[in-house]
């Protein structure tokens, strides 16, 4: 089974000396959003592409698809 990281995106974060709040303001993510990207569920195409948007990334900097063990 294989299930989505998004640890990329918080290195990203701290390389672009960007905070969590500021991300959440500028790409329009909610904090029930941001939560769930933080404990690793899923979240919308939409909300991915609107972070993506944001840093300027391609999707695949900011998320991995990790096997579970």
């Amino acid at each position: 089974m294989r299930k989505f990281s998004y640890k990329n995106l918080f290195k990203k974060l701290i390389d672009l000396d960007m905070t969590n709040n500021e991300l959440m303001e500028k790409a329009n993510v909610s904090k029930s959003t941001f939560y769930k990207i933080k404990n690793g569920q899923n979240v919308t195409t939409d909300v991915l592409l609107r972070i993506c948007n944001t840093l300027d990334y391609d999707i695949s900097e900011i998320v991995e698809c990790e096997k579970v063990i």
